[in-house]
């Protein structure tokens, strides 16, 4: 069967944080806990393209992303749980028989092709890249990320579900990390003009409110719900380690009991925690951050930064 996610995911209070002296309630919507194989918001964004395709009777997916993409995993994770054919045209000059991420990305039977940054970026008007994409000619074509219409409409529930949980007239404030931004669209299109929308780019390029604006619209939804897009939590860059957020990060684990992914979800809530601390929301609000998973990221970071890391 396609559909074996969980139904609603859960909305976990955080009851020690810095705007309980405010009456603030925080939440956690746990994301994470969405579907036993593919991580996170990563289902949100593929299942409902993964049903057109079954319907279509195409056979495989091609997609992008580094070597260390949670993309990609989830990619292959569901192509080898649902019986669709993968492949990955990969950033970088070589494969790293070492990297975790890359070592399942195989296990799970996808094919993966690396090319040079240079035509990476140049992306589909690569001759290196249009010579991959020849040899799957049937094969969908899926952007990075996941980024397209489905993929939008997949995420409208993220906003739709916390809506529901929290019906009441308190001020709401929603959270959510980016990365291209579509689950962010999705997320500003299911909130229906409730409440207000705070984005947390994990990257200082790739994702802004004319982006988000724009999935929404092709995607046949307004952006009723006001937003802003927070670039004040980017720390040492994408993907990169950052000693005082690792120790937020492993604090969090300690008094919570919930691991935050490294990349995304880890900046949201130092992020959130740091707005708390500043009064940026009002009064008795509730906010409500959604934890997108990605916790496969762990696996890369323990192998490329191992003897920083605390125990998480």
């Amino acid at each position: 069967m396609m559909e074996t996610a969980i139904n609603t995911t859960p909305h976990t209070e955080i009851v020690s944080h810095p705007g309980t002296n405010q009456g603030i309630r925080l939440f956690l919507k746990r994301d994470d806990l969405l579907h036993p194989v593919v991580q996170g918001n990563k289902w949100r964004k593929l299942h409902l393209l993964l049903k057109a395709l079954r319907a279509d009777s195409v056979p495989g997916i091609l997609s992008f992303g580094g070597p260390f993409s949670n993309h990609l995993h989830a990619v292959a994770a569901a192509g080898q749980h649902f019986g669709f054919k993968t492949a990955a045209i990969l950033r970088g000059s070589a494969l790293d028989g070492h990297n975790p991420t890359l070592q399942f990305l195989q296990a799970a039977g996808m094919d993966c092709f690396p090319v040079p940054k240079k035509s990476y970026d140049l992306g589909i008007t690569s001759p290196d890249i249009q010579a991959i994409i020849q040899l799957f000619p049937e094969y969908y074509i899926l952007p990075e990320g996941g980024s397209t219409q489905l993929g939008v409409d997949g995420c409208v529930s993220i906003g739709q579900e916390i809506i529901a949980a929290f019906p009441d007239d308190k001020p709401l404030h929603v959270c959510v990390p980016a990365g291209t931004g579509c689950t962010a669209a999705g997320t500003l299109a299911g909130l229906g003009g409730r409440g207000q929308l705070w984005v947390f780019p994990a990257a200082p390029y790739g994702v802004d409110a004319a982006k988000i604006r724009e999935y929404c619209t092709a995607a046949g939804y307004r952006a009723d719900t006001p937003f802003e897009c927070v670039q004040d939590y980017l720390f040492e860059g994408f993907a990169r380690f950052s000693p005082v957020l690792h120790a937020f990060t492993s604090r969090f684990k300690q008094e919570t009991g919930i691991l935050l992914d490294p990349i995304y979800t880890s900046k949201m809530m130092y992020g959130v925690f740091d707005l708390l601390e500043k009064g940026y929301f009002p009064d008795q609000s509730k906010v409500v951050a959604v934890h997108t998973g990605g916790l496969q990221g762990w696996d890369g970071f323990r192998y490329r930064f191992g003897a920083a890391l605390t125990d998480l």
